[in-house]
């Protein structure tokens, strides 16, 4: 077994999270750009029945004003112009994402590059029926998108959310965990995201923002890979780890991954494959 340096790598995240510039949104926006043109194979499609299923617990009305944030390749947004025969605003920082959305969803919707929190800001109160937000809550400020959501839906209005939890991916971050452990100066950067634990902590910020809360859940989605490298490949591919790629020194990169797949068919090879787990929560909320 080789030596971890617990301590050490302990002190080295304790060092990057004190030391600016945090890199976090910049490292996000790369990530996403890289994988625009094969997110859909590799998420969107995957994952659709979850987001469908978030629109159906919406249920949002015909001839409404709609806002999907974080919007990405556009496939929420173009199901909400579908459904409500409205006009819908998608917004993103990623520019990739966005010219995937654009050349799919153009005709029927405006896709806007901004940060989401920084958007909505500028929105003035009660500017629309309905707001989403899929897969992107836990890269951006929960807190914020669900305050200012809440100021600009008009009255009767709801919001749909559906992101990832604090534990999806747990094994493959105690993986990445062992890897650099073994390796402390190879990480360069620490993703600073703000994943929520279950559908009960953004229940409750709708809570505070003064929605009523009309439906909460939890789930599971796992899909198998053939070894250690092809599970790394694929969580970059769906943006499920968006700026991990970023994590280690340049110098260093490939021989951190490629321990990261030793470690991650040792801890959970399951016969031929390895499952990944992706854990996520959902909520819809009403302003009141």
């Amino acid at each position: 077994m080789r030596r971890r340096r617990w301590l050490g790598l302990a002190a080295r995240v304790a060092r990057l999270l004190i030391a600016p510039p945090h890199r976090t949104p910049e490292l996000v926006r790369r990530s996403y750009d890289r994988v625009a043109e094969g997110y859909d194979n590799a998420w969107t499609h995957h994952m659709r029945g979850y987001s469908l299923d978030m629109l159906d617990r919406l249920a949002p009305g015909k001839t409404t004003t709609c806002l999907d944030l974080t919007c990405g390749s556009g496939f929420v947004t173009g199901e909400l112009a579908r459904r409500t025969g409205g006009h819908v605003t998608g917004v993103d920082a990623s520019t990739g994402m966005l010219e995937v959305a654009r050349q799919r969803w153009g005709d029927r919707c405006t896709f806007v590059r901004a940060d989401v929190v920084e958007y909505l800001r500028r929105c003035p109160r009660d500017s629309f029926d309905v707001v989403t937000c899929g897969w992107g809550l836990g890269y951006s400020q929960p807190w914020a998108v669900v305050r200012e959501a809440a100021r600009v839906l008009r009255p009767g209005g709801r919001i749909g959310i559906i992101d990832n939890t604090l534990f999806s991916l747990s094994g493959v971050l105690w993986a990445s965990l062992l890897a650099f452990a073994e390796q402390p100066e190879a990480l360069v950067h620490v993703m600073q995201v703000r994943f929520l634990p279950a559908s009960w902590a953004l229940a409750a910020l709708m809570r505070v923002a003064r929605l009523a809360v009309r439906s909460m859940w939890d789930g599971a989605h796992t899909y198998h890979v053939p070894d250690g490298q092809t599970a790394l490949a694929r969580l970059t591919a769906t943006g499920a780890a968006a700026g991990f790629e970023f994590a280690a020194d340049d110098q260093e990169r490939d021989a951190v991954f490629a321990r990261f797949g030793e470690i991650v068919e040792h801890q959970y090879r399951q016969h031929e494959t390895i499952p990944i787990t992706h854990r996520y929560l959902g909520a819809v909320g009403q302003k009141r």
